[in-house]
């Protein structure tokens, strides 16, 4: 075709395609201003709005009546970058909504728990019969059963801690229920309902296995430690007791323990010792009888004995000679009495102890003139207090037999 041939719309789109300029070009002046305002908003757009003109571009030339121009190659655009959407809820929450109602504040003082009615549970054993249970009104830290009662329930020590792990403190007490004879020790905590009243949620510890007493008790972060004491015996004093801390938390609405030791070892001051005799048969020797008392020392664990002593007591008149280094001579104005230190003694471990006794022959006959007794211990304090046996183990402590003279 000749440049003559060509007509001015050909060659202006022949020389668009040339310059890279845009292909479709719609006819009349207010098409043309169309087209620019169109490239202004191409450089600003979106990819996406970019090809959605593209595609709508020849539609509005086939409107115009203008040729299907030629297709350019298809250019890679890179795609924009996502912009993220936030979602505004329809209706915001009211900023004076009410929140869950706070957890009641179980934290009792000591003055008031003393002065208040708290529900304890029944005391076990022998105690039942004699110590407070259920309703029970307080005054000063003390209580009855009756107004006749021999034993009487005291609050001894009040702590706190997040016992049931709510945010706020509950109230744990060591209550004691005791007489002249007997008693014992358990902890309770308390909590308050939400509507104030003091509610029990149950025993922490009790004296129960191998715990024979609670001394004393303090509040951890979500738990209560109590200083216990092992059961040592029949009699003990506390002195000779072992003691742990041991550490009680609650879980599936009960307390368990969670920490601390949970047994003792056998206690070192502890031990069961017996003694056993026949009886003393004494003969004429000059002018005195004479004869040799014969015990036996048995040591049945679980400790070894470091110094066991026996004493010996006899009638008036009767005398331990020669007397032995290891024995102290005791008069009373009714007897005589010989104590006297042994070795140590092994667990299973056993002795013999004799005695050379005599009397004045004139001032007894033949026959039984009297009887003797014989008990052993084993103590290391100053005092010489004995140190307890297991429970149950004192019955064979002692022993006694008759003085027999042969003619």
């Amino acid at each position: 075709m000749s440049d003559h041939d060509t007509s001015p719309e050909l060659a202006d789109a022949f020389a668009a395609f040339r310059s890279g300029g845009p292909l479709v070009v719609p006819a009349g002046a207010w098409a043309a201003r169309k087209v620019a305002r169109r490239r202004r908003t191409n450089r600003l757009v979106a990819t996406g709005v970019a090809a959605a003109v593209l595609v709508a571009v020849p539609v509005l030339a086939n409107a115009g009546g203008d040729p299907d121009p030629p297709v350019p190659p298809a250019q890679t655009v890179s795609p924009s970058p996502t912009v993220p959407t936030t979602t505004v809820p329809a209706t915001p929450p009211s900023a004076t909504s009410p929140s869950a109602a706070p957890p009641p504040d179980g934290r009792i003082h000591e003055k008031t728990l003393a002065n208040a009615t708290l529900d304890l549970p029944a005391w076990p054993g022998n105690l039942a019969d004699e110590c407070p249970s259920g309703r029970v009104r307080f005054s000063d830290g003390r209580a009855q059963r009756s107004a006749g009662a021999e034993l009487r329930a005291s609050i001894v020590q009040v702590v706190h801690a997040d016992l049931d792990r709510d945010g706020t403190q509950e109230t744990a007490a060591l209550l004691d229920c005791s007489g002249l004879e007997m008693g014992e020790a358990r902890v309770l905590a308390f909590d308050r309902d939400p509507a104030g009243a003091i509610i029990t949620m149950g025993v922490v510890i009790g004296e129960t296995g191998d715990i024979g007493g609670i001394r004393r008790i303090r509040g951890e972060d979500r738990s209560i430690a109590a200083e216990v004491t092992d059961r040592s015996g029949d009699g003990s004093p506390d002195s000779l007791a072992q003691r742990q801390w041991r550490i009680y938390s609650r879980s599936g609405g009960r307390f368990v323990q969670t920490g601390g030791p949970d047994a003792f070892p056998p206690n070192p001051r502890i031990t069961d010792l017996s003694v056993t005799g026949s009886e003393l048969r004494l003969a004429p020797d000059g002018d005195r009888t004479t004869g040799t008392l014969r015990l036996t020392v048995r040591n049945a664990g679980p400790q070894p004995a470091a110094t066991p002593r026996v004493q010996v007591n006899v009638p008036k008149g009767f005398e331990v000679r020669p007397l032995p280094s290891t024995c102290t001579r005791f008069v009373s104005s009714q007897r005589i009495s010989y104590r006297c230190e042994l070795n140590a003694l092994a667990v299973d471990g056993r002795a013999t102890f004799e005695l050379p006794i005599s009397v004045v022959r004139s001032q007894v006959g033949t026959g039984v003139v009297g009887e003797y007794s014989a008990a052993v211990w084993w103590s290391r304090t100053a005092e010489d207090v004995p140190y307890p046996e297991p429970a149950g183990a004192t019955k064979d402590n002692s022993t006694s037999g008759d003085i027999v003279v042969t003619g």
